[in-house]
């Protein structure tokens, strides 16, 4: 059975939030149409790349151990993207916040002349829960002020899952995302890496 089928999840770890200014480091990408298929490599930045402390500590990496070798070439990162997509014959991409990683392979693809792009229509697991959340009268989780903070490791835990592993790892996190949605959507678990944890009851149909 397909799952998320023509849907792939998405993750890029980068430099820092500007599209414009900052490189992406590596890219997870999980896949379950046939069969599942994963994807993760790390690119060294382009020249002149902004590097901001902050998302450094998030990603983990070290940016003078990233290889330099061919395939880690910046230029390549839309090719790899969009050879993954066809080959899983996705055109939908998915995550917590999929427009950021949206843009980021898309400035990737201004900055290095390709006719490839990322469509607009994504799915979004943040709404998606919030959806599943609202439909069921479950209790969205809030911020001090009021204000609705449903953020992803809020979203792994109500899935069952537990809060992902830091520092935050491109394939892991397209893991744990691709996992989370097919327990909200579907109320099963999918991906052999989180078959020890059970689906929560309100998730089971």
């Amino acid at each position: 059975m397909p799952y998320l089928n023509n849907i792939a999840v998405l993750d890029v770890e980068t430099t820092g939030v500007n599209p414009e200014r900052c490189a992406i480091l590596s890219i997870g990408i999980v896949s379950y149409g046939e069969k599942l298929d994963e994807f993760y490599r790390e690119y060294y930045p382009f020249d002149g790349a902004e590097v901001v402390e902050e998302s450094m500590r998030v990603n983990g990496l070290d940016i003078d151990n990233i290889e330099r070798g061919r395939v880690n070439d910046p230029e390549n990162v839309v090719d790899d993207v969009r050879s993954f997509l066809k080959s899983n014959r996705c055109n939908v991409t998915a995550g917590q916040n999929p427009s950021f990683d949206r843009n980021f392979v898309n400035a990737y693809a201004e900055r290095y002349v390709s006719d490839f792009r990322l469509p607009i229509w994504m799915l979004d697991m943040h709404s998606a829960c919030m959806a599943y959340m609202l439909e069921k009268g479950i209790d969205i989780p809030r911020k001090p002020d009021g204000g609705l903070f449903l953020s992803a490791d809020k979203i792994f835990e109500f899935a069952g899952l537990g809060a992902e592993p830091k520092p935050h790892n491109a394939l892991n996190g397209a893991r744990y995302e691709f996992e989370a949605l097919c327990r909200i959507i579907y109320g099963k678990s999918v991906l052999p890496q989180f078959r020890d944890r059970p689906v929560p009851e309100e998730l089971v149909k």
